[in-house]
């Protein structure tokens, strides 16, 4: 052979070598890792609850002021998955325009949604839209200022159940005062 073939097989031989030396093959030992938790008062626990679809049984409003809008006329549906996407509809009547609008919260339409990924903190009993980059946004005043809306995605949701199974979602002011307050039915 030519050396020049010779350094050509040679190296073919000793890639060849390489690539099976690099092979890969299962890890001797597992990684260490720890069971998620799935009982009572857990995350999985209230994301198994939430899951499925929700009905509108009530929506009240509260303005930072004190005025209050009992009993506002709207439908609305919530749904919940075991992923931690909840979205949430209303949908206003002209009636319930107008209720919102004696309180100061004004609507550009009659459907008010929210919809995304939500962080669950069971000691807290809250719920928390979670947007994809939020480890990476600085403080932003816009996103401060929408906040002054009760049904903004950048509202925690506070939730109870009663015994009867009713969802109780509520949004606070900044001062910790209720300001929107919805009640939710399981479907079947």
């Amino acid at each position: 052979m030519r050396a020049g073939t010779q350094l050509i097989a040679v190296g073919l031989t000793c890639c060849a070598l390489i690539g099976t030396a690099c092979k890969a093959t299962p890890r001797a030992k597992p990684l260490p890792t720890t069971p998620i938790e799935t009982g009572a008062g857990t995350v999985q626990e209230m994301r198994r609850t939430l899951e499925g679809r929700w009905t509108l049984v009530a929506l009240e409003m509260t303005a930072a002021d004190g005025r209050q809008a009992k009993q506002i006329d709207a439908t609305g549906s919530l749904s919940a998955d075991s992923f931690g996407n909840l979205t949430i509809e209303f949908r206003l009547s002209e009636a319930g325009q107008e209720a919102l609008k004696a309180v100061g919260v004004t609507s550009p339409n009659p459907v008010i949604s929210t919809s995304g990924r939500v962080a669950i903190d069971v000691q807290q009993h809250s719920i928390t839209y979670v947007a994809p980059d939020a480890a990476s946004r600085a403080f932003d005043p816009g996103l401060a200022a929408k906040r002054a809306n009760p049904f903004a995605l950048e509202r925690t949701r506070y939730y109870t159940f009663d015994p009867q199974g009713i969802l109780t979602l509520v949004t606070r002011h900044d001062d910790g005062r209720e300001a929107a307050k919805s009640q939710w039915r399981k479907g079947s």
